[in-house]
């Protein structure tokens, strides 16, 4: 399988540096440029299929892309769906330390096995998206795979195909609608 990842277009919570998790926030209007013009870039690519995080922001892009691959089957993943972050979603880094000053002590978005209250830990999304990559791997072996995803969503992916360690993953970053690469 060659698998194409990329995370969604921009949205407000990306500029405001708000924490977005499993919050359903639309691509704001430099989101949805973004993501015309990754549907431009990969127009020339040929796609068996097209996976989305079920998020609104992941299937804006990814109905943006559809554009230039209307044959091209879409499927719903829940599988990658971002990081639920619990009580920190919504919120800037300031306003969850104001108001969660013990979580924000415990730096508990990046402890492997903490998270905020009410949210995944970075196990728990990790191995939920090694769920996904399974099923991705059983149904499309020879496939050539487009996933539109999450930052999160995207370390961990990078994670598991790099063989990586969870605080090596902190290291990958993909941009709004940038593109990453993989021969499985």
């Amino acid at each position: 399988m060659k698998l194409f990842i990329t995370r969604h277009g921009e949205t407000d919570f990306n500029v405001q540096r708000r924490y977005a998790g499993q919050a359903d926030v639309p691509l704001n209007e430099t989101g949805v440029c973004q993501a015309r013009e990754l549907a431009e870039v990969l127009a020339t690519e040929s796609f068996d299929v097209i996976i989305t995080s079920p998020l609104t922001r992941a299937r804006q892009t990814a109905e943006a892309v559809r554009q230039y691959h209307p044959e091209t089957p879409l499927a719903v993943m829940p599988e990658f769906a971002e990081r639920h972050l619990g009580v920190y979603e919504g919120l800037t880094g300031q306003e969850a330390q104001q108001c969660y000053p013990d979580l924000w002590a415990r730096y508990c978005t990046r402890q492997t096995d903490d998270a905020p209250t009410g949210g995944e830990t970075v196990r728990q999304c990790d191995d939920r998206v090694a769920a996904g990559l399974a099923k991705l791997r059983a149904t499309c072996g020879d496939k050539q795979v487009l996933l539109i995803c999450h930052g999160f969503v995207s370390k961990a992916i990078h994670r598991q195909l790099g063989g990586l360690s969870y605080e090596e993953m902190y290291a990958f970053n993909l941009a709004n609608c940038q593109v990453a690469v993989y021969d499985l």
